[in-house]
């Protein structure tokens, strides 16, 4: 039983071995930090998930090729764009939108970068605004009649090429082709506000000319009630897969994504958190070695104990007394730094114009806590026991 003179005299033994104490926490302190941190930044990454899929709207729908998400999707050209007007006559439905998607290497005088262009219908502007996209801060919106034409982010045209000159009315090489930039969005748009700065828009015409493909990636749908949601996402795929003969498509509500992202995401969780166990395993090993260096540098003193009166459970309890409190203050300075490291990483994705809210969260804590505690006692155990089951007339003798 672990009483307060126990734990008094259990702080007194460590103190009196600063620096080795101090060593020994580094471990656990690491492992628990990482375990925190991690805890706070998926946390922070839901809330900042869920703001964008709510940014989208529950009316959504995602119409991908291939037949899952991925990289399938990415290569797949499955969609074609009769396809549009099979799903703008669906009842429910409001407005659609495809998308031409494709890499590209943009260049500015001598300076190069990859870049992700999407072209789109430009008499569709307004869905995409509703969506958070294409928020304008200077110049103008693309129009039918661009060719030529481009829109991108304020913060590309300010850092990404390390040119202060790149701007409105400016032209720049996109795949050999040059497009003059008609406008700058701002940097709350949601590409941006994702951290994704190189994200070029053109329209449908020029993305077909510059990638030599004529059917969309992806179609975007906007249903009448978000209500309807599912029943229209049915719908759109006993049409779709009657049109093409197989189903070579995925339909997407914003309720699947979102679960399909928290899916991922937990399994990233879990990688995540065996690897930081492994921290806690190596600072489980250094109280365990600690506590054995203790028990025989202090033979000695544990026979003196003996002999004066200390039952082998009062032995036992100091020892563990001692481990538990290596834990637990390495799991509280583990907690503090977790939260120091999220916050540092919420403060550099801000700066990259990506929202990741830090929150307290109080399981992460008490888990991170407990599990250092428990640790601590654990690994103590069979140091304590050595101790506890010493001969106190052979310790007295001990050299």
């Amino acid at each position: 039983m672990i009483d307060i003179e126990t734990a008094k005299v259990a702080f007194t033994n460590l103190k009196r071995q600063k620096l080795r104490s101090y060593l020994t926490l580094l471990g656990m302190v690491i492992g628990i930090a990482a375990i925190v941190a991690l805890f706070t930044l998926s946390d922070g990454l839901s809330i900042a998930v869920e703001e964008m899929f709510e940014g989208l709207g529950l009316d959504t729908l995602t119409v991908q090729s291939g037949s899952s998400m991925g990289l399938a999707t990415m290569v797949s050209r499955t969609l074609k764009d009769s396809d549009i007007r099979i799903i703008e006559d669906i009842p429910g439905v409001e407005t659609v939108i495809g998308f031409y998607e494709g890499a590209a290497i943009a260049k500015y005088r001598d300076k190069e970068l990859s870049a992700f262009i999407i072209g789109y219908d430009p008499n569709k502007t307004e869905f995409l605004q509703g969506m958070g996209y294409l928020f304008l801060s200077e110049g103008r919106l693309l129009e039918s009649t661009d060719l030529y034409s481009v829109l991108i982010s304020e913060s590309f045209a300010e850092n990404a090429l390390d040119s202060k000159e790149l701007g409105l009315r400016q032209r720049i090489e996109i795949d050999g082709m040059d497009f003059r930039i008609v406008g700058l969005l701002d940097d709350s748009d949601m590409a941006s506000s994702m951290g994704v700065n190189n994200m070029f828009w053109v329209t449908k015409n020029a993305a077909q000319t510059l990638f030599d493909m004529d059917q969309p990636i992806e179609v975007m749908v906007k249903v009448t009630d978000e209500r309807i949601a599912n029943d229209v996402a049915e719908k759109i795929e006993d049409k779709l897969e009657r049109a093409h003969g197989e189903k070579d498509f995925i339909v997407l509500t914003t309720e699947s994504l979102l679960e399909s992202f928290n899916s991922v995401l937990g399994v990233i969780q879990i990688v995540l958190l065996l690897l930081a166990g492994i921290s806690v395993v190596v600072g489980a090993i250094g109280i365990m070695n600690t506590m054995l260096m203790a028990v025989l540098e202090r033979t000695r003193e544990i026979g003196a104990m003996k002999a004066i009166g200390a039952t082998n459970s009062r032995i036992l309890s100091i020892f563990i007394a001692e481990a538990g409190l290596l834990g637990l203050a390495g799991g509280s300075a583990g907690v503090v730094l977790g939260y120091i490291v999220a916050l540092g990483i919420s403060i550099v994705a801000g700066s990259f114009n990506f929202n990741l809210p830090i929150t307290l969260n109080i399981f992460a804590i008490v888990f991170g806590i407990s599990l250092s505690l428990f640790v601590g006692i654990a690994s103590g155990v069979l140091p304590a026991r050595r101790a506890a089951m010493m001969d106190p007339v052979e310790a007295l003798r001990y050299e």
